[in-house]
């Protein structure tokens, strides 16, 4: 865990909180329904509006209504999300770090979520440890603070030290947590399949049937706790990688205790240049991490938003900065069948082999509505291969607005009718990492970091070999 520390009064989001009663998420399922409905109702509505205008007025004179819209709309949300709390800050986290695609009206304000969440109070949580460790407090730590370190949708972590002297990060779940991932998945179900009436440009029902294969594994901390074993016993050839250590004695169903990671938070690149970090070469190791995690393992941490990422600076010459992961509660496993075929797509669209990407993408289990190599063709360009090719280290603004026409623009006249849940779940995990890597701004060649993991026999290989 982090060495940031929650404050209440200095929260970043301070003016647009005011007014909001923080003690306690909404419960109910119509208690949540009704107001996520209304927002998002509302946003719609003033964006069709502004659309409008911007066709009779033209762009330039709508710049700055424009502007003043995107930011009030990321301010609705995120009061929205902090007063829900629940599965609707996932989704704060996962746009509020996609700095590569989003207008920073957006960015900036999504991503204050990350830190934001107001914590449960000390003997709502207290409680709930010796509920489910069976034992009082002070018999299970030595010392555990009050205050905690991290406050997040599912749960928050308080710093704690064990009898024997390990500096711990306890995770204690939210108490009805489990009610509300099941009302708020039910509540966006409704809403995507109601907004795939009303707009053809993007389809988030694939992305919400996969948050409801994941959420029930996200709610178990004994799942969390052997996907981080797995993990680092995957990583433990890696110097630049840390994985917290978890402490079995003092965990279960609903409480999580770890080594705690005492790092700079990722997207802190001011912090990483006080610490004599280069924040491209953070990015560098970032991005090879998930090559060997996805391609060459098969299973990743799935969730990399910047609350879950921390570097550790080199504490002398001989060693190399590392990146510390926590919270696995979404890790992913994928079959070898379906990496090896992940592969071979990856390949095939570095490659432009449009028959082998058809091919390709037809058995990973990618369908449309007419089997047109055309469409799987601009599905492979658009998940990787305007990146790759672009010369730069992630997508940006530019790059993913014209790959979104082009891509619609098919998509309009064959529409998907399945994408594979492990793709959806990778695609996001790049999206978080692209938007990471303009934070950081990367210097990276996507290109050459992929190739070693598309054949392995060329680890070793020279720049200009793997290009032969």
């Amino acid at each position: 865990m982090s060495s940031k520390t929650y404050s209440a009064e200095t929260t970043e989001l301070e003016s647009p909180f005011r007014g909001i009663d923080l003690s306690k998420p909404t419960y109910g399922k119509f208690r949540r329904l009704i107001p996520l409905a209304y927002t998002l109702l509302t946003v719609w509505l003033k964006w069709r509006t502004l659309r409008i205008k911007r066709r009779l007025f033209g762009v330039e004179r709508m710049e700055a209504a424009t502007h003043k819209f995107h930011s009030d709309a990321a301010i609705s949300v995120v009061r929205l999300a902090v007063k829900q709390q629940g599965m609707i800050v996932k989704m704060c986290q996962f746009l509020g770090a996609r700095a590569d695609v989003l207008m920073e009206e957006y960015v900036r304000t999504l991503s204050l979520v990350h830190d934001s969440i107001p914590p449960r109070p000390w003997l709502e949580v207290k409680n709930r440890i010796e509920e489910e460790l069976g034992a009082p407090v002070e018999n299970l730590f030595k010392s555990i603070s009050e205050e905690p370190v991290a406050a997040a949708s599912l749960a928050q972590v308080h710093r704690g030290r064990t009898h024997d002297g390990h500096d711990v990060a306890v995770k204690i779940q939210h108490v009805g947590i489990d009610k509300i991932v099941e009302w708020d998945l039910e509540a966006v179900d409704l809403l995507s399949n109601i907004w795939s009436r009303l707009e053809t440009i993007i389809d988030f029902r694939p992305m919400v049937a996969e948050m409801r294969r994941n959420a029930p594994e996200e709610i178990d901390f004994v799942h969390e706790g052997r996907a981080a074993e797995e993990i680092a016993n995957l990583l433990s050839d890696r110097n630049d990688t840390t994985v917290p250590k978890i402490f079995w004695e003092l965990s279960s169903l609903r409480v999580l205790t770890m080594d705690y990671i005492d790092g700079i938070k990722i997207t802190d690149t001011k912090a990483l240049r006080e610490a004599g970090v280069n924040p491209p070469d953070v990015a560098d190791v970032l991005i090879d991490l998930y090559n060997n995690m996805i391609l060459k393992y098969g299973m990743f941490h799935a969730d990399p938003h910047p609350g879950n990422l921390f570097v550790l600076p080199p504490k002398s010459e001989d060693e190399s900065l590392r990146i510390g992961l926590v919270d696995f509660g979404l890790t992913k496993s994928i079959e070898t069948d379906f990496r090896e075929q992940l592969m071979v797509l990856t390949s095939a669209i570095i490659e432009q082999q449009s028959d082998v990407i058809s091919t390709t993408m037809t058995d990973m289990g990618f369908r449309t509505r007419e089997d047109d190599p055309e469409t799987y063709t601009a599905l492979g360009e658009a998940f990787l291969g305007d990146v790759l090719r672009s010369g730069k280290a992630y997508a940006d603004q530019e790059m993913v607005a014209e790959v979104n026409e082009n891509l619609g623009k098919l998509l309009r006249a064959n529409p998907i009718l399945d994408l594979p849940g492990d793709v959806i779940l990778i695609a996001r995990v790049m999206g978080l990492l692209s938007g990471l890597g303009r934070t950081l701004e990367s210097e990276t060649d996507l290109l050459i970091s992929v190739l070693p993991y598309l054949d392995p026999d060329k680890d070793q290989a020279s720049d200009d070999d793997l290009f032969a």
